[in-house]
């Protein structure tokens, strides 16, 4: 795994500094297994008070036998196992202990409360994160991999997270970085010693740019799907009374979710569903039957489905392959599924330019197509990093900016000093991504967001 690079903010903040803090690592409530976490300069002691037995003679990274006692009382509150990792080789880089105990939230709590009274603090959320992040164990896109793992609603979603966390993404700054500085050495050179190296040779610094143009690329382009992997994205079912919207749900969901009947106007508010398409977690909303009624309660249906088309990432469209309605006004994030195409080859064509899907709830025909057609697109033919985060792709946005202008800049013939300026403006967009160049403020609130035993 990679490591964060060196930088001002690798230092603990001054608040943290010679604290020891402690918090469940593991979710609350019933459970075979409980984890409770200490780090700090004091971790060993704040275990020894609990456990009543020295840790000097226990080997690292070894699971023994241990009772936690009450503090000031005889009583012992829960047998369990505990590991000690010594720093700085810990997740924090901190003197670190784990204590594995029962679960439930009453032992657990009085577990925690001992190690407290023993001179630990409880954790603030993230805080044992962010001090692996100050004391160089992760950097911060590795940090918020950590979180993403955590958070992941699908397969792909925990396959990028897992990928990150490993440091793809903080690899590929790194050689982005190391291009752009040998741009910039070649720079400063000519500014600084004129005499020495003579007058800038173009080529030597737009080889490096046109590698980091080219890099910066291939990452962002996978950007708008792994955005979709995180995030996940609303989908709306519309269309006439009895196309088979509801049907066509359950279809996707693989379960009768929705009340199909013959009857019209079944379907009177929305129906959400959490489903995942193509490795994408996505939220479908069964609406209401577009069409013209005097019954009040489904006019107040029909127009929470048009404010559903209207809010929804991608709104599906369907259609009845038997009988075909004419296309008006149609959103641009279109889907066109025309539904029951086991009853009736449909002419496809009609529907352009709108993408257009053949498919039948009843037999299952066409779902994996219009699974691919809502997400847009498959995993990026290239092996790049994804870019899972809109602060991410911000700061690499900006990188290219930066570089865009600082190719322009010397294709221009412009003073070298010029190219400078554009070079670090795009070295310092590029450290945001990792957090070296990041302020403190926003790396906080990035932490804050994490659960308390992370």
């Amino acid at each position: 795994m990679s490591t964060a690079p060196s930088g001002s903010f690798l230092a603990l903040s001054p608040d943290n500094k010679g604290e020891t803090i402690a918090a469940l690592a593991t979710a609350s409530g019933a459970a075979g297994i409980g984890v409770i976490r200490l780090s700090g300069p004091d971790a060993f002691l704040v275990a020894e008070r609990t456990v009543r037995r020295p840790l000097a003679s226990q080997l690292p990274r070894v699971l023994r036998r241990a009772t936690v006692f009450a503090l000031d009382s005889a009583e012992a509150l829960d047998d369990g196992l505990l590991v000690k990792f010594p720093a700085p080789h810990s997740f924090t880089g901190e003197d670190v202990v784990e204590f594995q105990g029962h679960g439930g939230a009453v032992t657990l709590a009085q577990v925690l409360a001992a190690f407290l009274a023993a001179g630990a603090r409880l954790a603030r959320p993230g805080e044992f994160s962010e001090r692996a992040f100050h004391n160089g164990k992760l950097d911060l896109a590795q940090a918020e991999a950590l979180a993403d793992l955590i958070s992941a609603r699908s397969v792909a979603a925990q396959r990028a997270a897992r990928r990150q966390l490993a440091g793809s993404l903080s690899d590929e700054a790194t050689v982005i970085a190391l291009d752009l500085q040998e741009a910039l050495a070649r720079l400063e050179a000519t500014i600084d010693f004129p005499e020495d190296v003579g007058e800038l040779v173009p080529e030597t610094v737009e080889v490096p740019l046109s590698r980091v143009a080219a890099r910066l690329e291939r990452l962002l382009a996978g950007a708008h799907y792994g955005r979709k992997l995180t995030e996940g994205l609303t989908v709306a079912l519309t269309g006439a009374p009895n196309v088979g919207k509801s049907s066509l749900l359950n279809a996707l969901a693989g379960a009768e979710r929705a009340i199909v009947t013959d009857i019209p106007g079944t379907t009177r508010d929305i129906l959400a569903e959490e489903l995942v398409l193509a490795g994408i977690p996505v939220r479908v909303l069964d609406t209401a039957g577009l069409r013209e009624t005097d019954d009040p309660i489904e006019k107040i249906g029909v127009a929470r489905a048009r404010e559903a088309a209207a809010t929804a990432d991608v709104v599906i469209l369907v259609v009845d392959a038997t009988c075909p309605m004419p296309l008006t006004d149609l959103p641009h994030n279109t889907i066109v599924a025309v539904n029951k195409s086991d009853l009736a080859v449909p002419d496809l064509m009609r529907f352009a330019p709108y993408p257009t899907v053949a498919v039948s709830a009843k037999t299952g025909l066409g779902l994996i197509a219009l699974a691919e057609a809502v997400i847009g697109t498959s995993l990026p033919a290239s092996d790049a990093p994804l870019i899972t985060r809109a602060r991410h792709e911000d700061a690499l946005r900006r990188v290219a900016a930066f570089v865009t202008e600082a190719q322009s800049t010397l294709a221009l013939g412009l003073p070298a000093e010029l190219i400078a300026v554009d070079t670090h403006g795009a070295l310092a967009a590029l450290g945001e991504l990792t957090g070296q160049t990041t302020r403190e403020e926003i790396i906080r609130g990035i932490f804050s967001r994490f659960c308390i035993g992370k």
